[in-house]
């Protein structure tokens, strides 16, 4: 079954400064991750409860495949990229798109190397095949994940081998992934098809100038935006990436302190403020290497 968003990913190309920006700027707990073998990638960690962000890079000097998901994704770099479904049952869930009609790439073994030989953790993975019913390319779509630990274990398998520390930031967990799409039926149908999500809200979002959709997992949502006309931020995030994650949502323990910390270092933040209630906090994506995140109130 699908829990929840088990990572996001963002995509940068100095790995070692984005993490500094992250801990320096933007108050997050980074860990030291480590090398995907085989794949060309290496990766800095920030372990919220259960989900956590994923800071993706090329090792310098690999290839990556621009034919493999990961390189498409990459393509879209820097900001964010990708992210992933969490599963407690790989298997069963990949029945349910196959009887959905669709073809599924997978289960794929997976592991992370903090040291060559040294595996920190493993994992496995599908996602679904290209298929001209979803409307967009598949490696857009999230993929699923099924991890080799489970609860506490597992988290601290991923802060590896720093272990697990608070974020100054006050950040918890992921609240809600923003993903933009062209259409919000043609996103509802693909999103229906590949994971059997059902949507339990409609509306709009002003600071993006977007319909959305509300998709609820057992823990978190996803949000499916369409641009409304004229030329909003999500418009412009479509011309330039195309469809795909848009923003990461993190719950964070006190709003106006987290906006206190990041404003300290420098960092331009916009508010929803509306009627004088703080709904949420939107940092320069230029002080987060591209990507586009949303703090709200646990």
């Amino acid at each position: 079954m699908l829990r929840y968003v088990d990572h996001a990913i963002v995509g940068v190309t100095d790995l070692d400064a984005a993490a500094h920006d992250y801990v320096g700027r933007l108050g997050f707990a980074v860990g030291a991750g480590g090398v995907h073998p085989g794949m060309g990638t290496r990766n800095r960690l920030i372990v919220l409860d259960p989900e956590y962000i994923e800071l993706l890079a090329r090792v310098p000097g690999a290839e990556v495949s621009p034919l493999s998901p990961v390189g498409a994704m990459l393509r879209r770099a820097p900001g964010c990229v990708g992210f992933a479904l969490g599963s407690d049952d790989i298997e069963a869930d990949i029945a349910a798109m196959r009887e959905r009609g669709l073809a599924v790439d997978g289960p794929i073994e997976g592991r992370l190397e903090t040291a060559p030989g040294v595996v920190a953790r493993g994992w496995r993975t599908a996602r679904p095949c290209d298929d001209a019913r979803l409307g967009m390319e598949a490696w857009r779509l999230p993929f699923l994940i099924e991890h080799d630990s489970a609860g506490r274990e597992r988290l601290e398998r991923i802060a590896r081998p720093g272990g697990l520390h608070a974020h100054a930031v006050g950040a918890r967990s992921l609240s809600h992934l923003t993903i933009a799409v062209r259409n919000l039926a043609a996103g509802l149908r693909a999103y229906r098809l590949a994971f059997g999500l059902e949507p339990d809200d409609e509306g709009e979002d002003p600071m993006l100038r977007a319909r959305t959709a509300r998709l609820p997992l057992p823990r978190g949502a996803l949000v499916l935006a369409a641009p409304l006309p004229g030329d909003g931020p999500l418009a412009r995030g479509l011309r330039a990436q195309g469809e795909g994650l848009y923003s990461i949502g993190v719950a964070v323990d006190n709003l106006q302190d987290s906006i206190d910390i990041m404003r300290g270092q420098g960092i331009s933040v916009r508010v929803e403020e509306p009627e004088g209630i703080l709904l949420s906090a939107r940092p320069d994506p230029a002080g987060a290497h591209g990507a586009q995140l949303e703090f709200v109130q646990t």
